[in-house]
């Protein structure tokens, strides 16, 4: 955020304050599209594999622990790992909880104790030892000179990547790549026929309702392409929205899906656009004031009056404060905000001195 200088102190425009305001409520969207789907107070083991959701690695417990590779749903990164150190994978695909089993061997589950050794269906990867992208380092990396560097996830094998080490520049400016599905040069290797859906291909693939219209028997789509694609050229590739549809869906190319496991990924409801778009509507349906009723259950009615009258006051007394800055100089500088609170605290303290408050013990 830019400054200047007034009187030899540190001072930001009103609009600049707000700039930040609007940067924070963005990050807290996409805390709302990683958390929206979570129940912090549920273990998600008994749901088997889950189709997709949040997931976590304590490295507390993956050094302490034989250095076996494991995943922990959102409540078990609540409860039963607090105080260590615990990495967000933000999500995968078909993973159960292992919070508590054979990987775990002195940190028993709280939520949910009675589970199964192992998971043999999990597929884990160096992501569960805190190293990602093909420089295998941690992220964010100390000892990287910059912090600044997006990181993106294959949509097929989940790993994450530094964009400098894609091989491939960014297909477009990098605060925008994220609304586009990347998938990585390794996986294109392992299936060379995702290389003709690159968008930097001249692709004409029509919607799959539209092909499978046409015919009972539709033709592939890929067939007007070259047959053999030289490995040299295979590369990192991204897929602008709705790629899903622009699939070759003739039965050749679907048991091709099939036989290496691709069918459900290439399914829309795979996308974690479809997990985020969900979380944000599950999230955006949360009542505040039951959650806020909720919070004051436990108080008795005199605190809970105050907790209200406090609320109210605060609400108030920030938007009176930053109304007269903005019809002022429009300048916010830290002897406002410093001047601001202590005015707050003395308005309370003048509250206690005035008005009477009975005690705890009485009832009404």
């Amino acid at each position: 955020m830019s400054t200047t200088e007034k009187s030899g102190e540190e001072i930001v425009t009103y609009s600049e304050l707000l700039e930040q305001i609007d940067d924070e409520e963005a990050e807290l969207d996409r805390e709302r599209a990683l958390y929206g789907n979570c129940d912090t107070d549920t273990c998600t083991y008994s749901q088997g594999y889950v189709k997709r959701q949040a997931l976590f690695v304590c490295i507390t417990c993956y050094k302490n622990g034989n250095e076996q590779f494991a995943g922990i749903c959102a409540a078990c990164a609540y409860h039963c790992h607090q105080n260590h150190e615990v990495n967000e994978l933000y999500t995968r695909r078909f993973f159960r909880c292992d919070c508590g089993n054979s990987k775990f061997p002195n940190q028993p589950c709280k939520i949910c104790p009675n589970k199964d050794p192992e998971n043999t269906a999990n597929k884990y990867d160096d992501n569960f030892r805190g190293l990602y992208c093909t420089c295998k380092r941690p992220y964010p990396d100390k000892e990287s000179p910059t912090d600044e560097d997006t990181m993106l996830q294959c949509m097929i094998c989940e790993d994450w990547f530094h964009s400098q080490h894609l091989g491939v520049p960014l297909p477009m400016e990098e605060n925008e790549s994220d609304q586009m599905d990347m998938i990585c040069q390794t996986c294109v290797n392992k299936h060379p026929f995702l290389s003709h859906y690159d968008e930097s291909r001249a692709v004409t693939s029509p919607p799959v309702e539209n092909n499978a219209v046409a015919s009972s028997t539709p033709l592939c789509l890929l067939s007007s392409n070259s047959g053999n694609v030289n490995s040299n050229e295979l590369h990192t590739i991204f897929l602008r929205d709705g790629w899903r549809k622009r699939l070759c869906r003739c039965d050749q190319c679907c048991k091709l899906y099939d036989d290496v496991n691709l069918t459900v990924v290439f399914n829309d409801d795979d996308a974690v656009q479809e997990y985020e778009k969900q979380a944000l509507a599950k999230s955006e349906n949360l009542d505040g004031d039951k959650l806020l009723a909720d919070s004051l259950k436990g108080l008795d009615h005199v605190k809970k009056l105050e907790v209200l009258q406090g609320i109210n006051d605060f609400k108030k007394s920030l938007g009176d404060f930053l109304r007269g800055k903005a019809n002022g100089d429009g300048v916010l500088t830290a002897g406002d905000v410093t001047t601001f609170f202590a005015g707050l605290q003395e308005k309370r303290k003048e509250q206690q001195r005035t008005t009477f408050m009975p005690p705890d013990s009485c009832k009404f």
